[in-house]
C-alpha cells in the first residue's frame, strides 16, 4: 500500500546507481531512454523524429481517451482527472480509485526499482520531485494495472474506501505478471543483460 524507505547493507555494490547516473547525466542518452519508454506505449509508431514535449502530449491525450473508454464501458461518469490532495473528500469515486490505485502501484514500483539498484531520483520522462523514475515506471504499467482497476472497481462498488480497487489492482498486476517484467523491461531500458539485483563484482559490459 506504501513504501516509505529502503536500507542498503555495508557490501551493497553502486554498479546500477553508476550505471543510472551515467545515462542520466548524459543528455542523448536520457532521450534515448525517455523515447524508448515512450515507444513502449506507442508500439509500432516512429517516436525518434517527435520531441519528448511531443511525447508527452501524446501520452496525454491517449490516457485521456483510455479514461473516457473505460468511462462508457463501466458505466461509470468521468468528468477528468481532478483531484485535491489535501480534501480528500471532494473527489468523486472515481478520481479517489485512480489516486489509490495510483498510490500503491507506485509502491510496487518503488520496491522493485530500489531493490535492483535504480536511483528514483532520476527520471527520464518525469523531472520534478523526490521521485521521477518512480513515475517512469509506473507510467508504463498503469493502462494495464491501476486504471482499469479503479473504474472496475467503482463500477462494483462506488462506495469502496480503498479496499476493493487495492485488491482489483493485486489481480492485475499478478494477471499481466508486472514483477516478471518489470525487471526485464528496465534491464532492456538501460541495454543491460541484468535482470536481477547485482551483486558484488564485476560491473556489466554495456555500462563500462
Amino acid at each position: 500500500m506504501r513504501f516509505y524507505a529502503f536500507g542498503l547493507t555495508p557490501n551493497h555494490t553502486n554498479d546500477m546507481p553508476r550505471l543510472h547516473a551515467e545515462a542520466w547525466a548524459d543528455r542523448r542518452r536520457r532521450t534515448q531512454i525517455a523515447r524508448a519508454m515512450f515507444r513502449q506505449r506507442f508500439p509500432g509508431m516512429d517516436v525518434e523524429d517527435r520531441s519528448i514535449k511531443e511525447l508527452r502530449g501524446m501520452e496525454g491525450l491517449r490516457i485521456r481517451a483510455l479514461y473516457a473508454e473505460l468511462g462508457l464501458e463501466h458505466g461509470v461518469t468521468w468528468k477528468g482527472r481532478n483531484y485535491d490532495r489535501q480534501n480528500w473528500n471532494m473527489s468523486d469515486g472515481i478520481n479517489r480509485a485512480l489516486s489509490a490505485a495510483n498510490a500503491s502501484l507506485y509502491s510496487l514500483c518503488a520496491a522493485v526499482v530500489t531493490s535492483l539498484g535504480y536511483v528514483p531520483s532520476l527520471g527520464f520522462v518525469h523531472d520534478a520531485g523526490t521521485l521521477p523514475f518512480i513515475y517512469d515506471v509506473a507510467d508504463l504499467y498503469k493502462h494495464l494495472t491501476s486504471i482499469p482497476a479503479a473504474f472496475l472497481a467503482v463500477r462494483q462498488d462506488p462506495q469502496d474506501d480503498g479496499k476493493l480497487v487495492r485488491k482489483l489492482l493485486k489481480q492485475r498486476v499478478e494477471e499481466q505478471k508486472i514483477l516478471q517484467r518489470l525487471p526485464k523491461d528496465l534491464a532492456a531500458l538501460f541495454q543491460t543483460d541484468e535482470a536481477a539485483p547485482i551483486q558484488a563484482g564485476a560491473r556489466p559490459p554495456s555500462a563500462l
